[in-house]
């Protein structure tokens, strides 16, 4: 709930947090999109995946970098509207010209067309456009992030906050995600033009949500230190808090395991559920997806539950497990399929229902992120304010997701290398094969390939951070009487402060 300046708890209204969780909207429609990166450079324009590793390699740099710039600078600004919503209002129209700017690549320049010709100046495109786009990006996201943990203290708030948010983003990123489906899975000339057509719609109206948001949400002044926390003062707090800590490895887990899963989603579709041209047969295997893609709406109630009558922490492992479960089971199904061709043959692996029963049970964990993952960071910004006596929301935005930052380029890299590694590869000019890509291995290994990339290190990181968050300090019980401690420490500062 949110506080008056009498110390009364005052409920958010729906205005605001229809506002604020039309944020979320952008993040679902340009997260399909900027998903499809990988097919659109590697599957369409033909960028080499010794390009793609080394445009990763330089993006990765100034994306771990302007995190904790762009928090640090955000926790220092003090204007009538506060430190985060100044930047957000100037940088909204920037976002999505940097958005659109991704996908324009001149269509000269493929590989398929121009051959070795183009490639550095691909790569240029490929490099320069990640850079203006997760600037804006950065900021954007702080802010946003940053808003949520102040508007309201209250933890059955926050978990309806961001329960709607995430129906938000998902909304955004069902709508969405439609378009790189249909006009990438196998794409044309004709389709990609279409394709790009969208981007710039969606970009269009995205703008929009974000001066909603500056409307009617306000930042709470009480809350913001008459100084600002030095640069790296800010960074050790972070690093010296348990719960920051572990946050990091989860937001860096959890990028990784959506990533992989996002970017890799094309090449699953076609090549092990055989969407398209590739289904000879003419069998619709399409259900075998299907069916698993209702289990992730189902999942969404069951993992509301265990937040509500357990804790956060347990809602969020049973995330990881699921989806490390269900991950292994498919890749599992896929390897062990017995007719897998080393031919230019499509065929359908054997084990394609298994494949389907591990993708349901990786899909009933998979929404518990959306639905947590901000909570979680509002409680890790909590637990610091207790510690130190300050809030430093854009610090934490900027610098607990340094990991998540890593983890997005070493998935955007991997990718290509394991689809490369197991023959599935960009189509030479002089090929006389029509479409963007082949199975230069044979059809079996490009499956293994693409089984390897979006159905193993989904996995193994999944696995890596189920483990890790049987550590993660903050239970039920804790946060409870953190809420407590919180209550009198705010009541202070409003006697001070206003």
């Amino acid at each position: 709930m949110a506080i008056n300046t009498d110390g009364e708890h005052v409920k958010l209204t729906w205005n605001q947090k229809l506002a604020y969780s039309a944020g979320n909207l952008p993040a679902g429609f340009f997260s399909s999109f900027t998903g499809a990166l990988t097919v659109f450079y590697y599957g369409w324009m033909g960028l080499s995946a010794p390009y793609i590793v080394l445009g990763q390699v330089l993006y990765m740099i100034w994306n771990v970098a302007n995190d904790p710039i762009f928090g640090y600078a955000m926790d220092k600004t003090r204007s009538k509207q506060g430190r985060l919503i100044p930047w957000m209002k100037r940088s909204a129209i920037p976002f999505s010209i940097g958005f659109i700017f991704l996908f324009f690549p001149p269509q000269t320049w493929r590989y398929q067309t121009s051959g070795e010709a183009y490639q550095i100046a691909l790569l240029t495109w490929y490099l320069v456009s990640q850079w203006i786009y997760d600037t804006f990006y950065t900021i954007m996201y702080i802010g946003y992030t940053a808003l949520a943990p102040q508007m309201t203290f209250d933890q059955k708030e926050r978990v309806q906050l961001n329960g709607i948010s995430s129906v938000f983003s998902l909304l955004g990123w069902g709508i969405s995600m439609a378009f790189p489906l249909i006009f990438l899975t196998d794409p044309t000339e004709e389709s990609i033009r279409t394709f790009q057509i969208c981007v710039a719609v969606f970009a269009i109206i995205s703008i929009f949500p974000w001066f909603w948001i500056a409307k009617v949400v306000k930042e709470k002044k009480e809350l913001i230190p008459k100084e600002s926390t030095p640069f790296w003062t800010g960074i050790k707090h972070v690093f010296t808090n348990k719960s920051g800590i572990f946050y990091m490895i989860y937001d860096g887990i959890s990028v990784g395991v959506l990533n992989a899963l996002i970017s890799g989603l094309f090449f699953m579709l076609s090549w092990v559920f055989g969407g398209f041209d590739l289904n000879t047969t003419g069998e619709d295997y399409m259900i075998y997806f299907l069916i698993p893609a209702v289990f992730a709406f189902i999942g969404i109630p069951i993992q509301i539950q265990i937040g509500k009558r357990l804790s956060v922490k347990a809602a969020l492992s049973y995330s990881l497990w699921t989806e490390a479960i269900g991950g292994f089971i498919a890749y599992i199904a896929i390897i062990t399929s017995k007719n897998l061709s080393d031919g230019a043959i499509w065929l359908a692996p054997s084990n394609l229902i298994w494949v389907s029963v591990g993708l349901s049970i990786l899909f009933l964990g998979f929404t518990g992120d959306f639905i947590f993952h901000q909570v979680m960071r509002a409680d890790t910004i909590d637990y610091d304010e207790l510690k130190t006596g300050e809030r430093r929301e854009a610090v934490y935005a900027g610098v607990a997701c340094l990991f998540g930052k890593v983890m997005e380029s070493v998935v955007f890299s991997l990718l290509p290398l394991f689809l490369a590694i197991y023959g599935l590869i960009p189509t030479e000019p002089d090929n006389p094969i029509a479409e963007p890509t082949y199975a230069s291995q044979g059809t079996g290994n490009a499956i293994i390939g693409v089984a390897t990339g979006v159905f193993l290190l989904p996995a193994v990181l999944a696995l890596i951070g189920a483990i890790a968050w049987i550590w993660y300090p903050l239970n039920g019980k804790k946060i409870t009487e953190m809420k407590v401690k919180l209550d009198l420490m705010h009541a202070k500062k409003r006697e001070e402060r206003l």
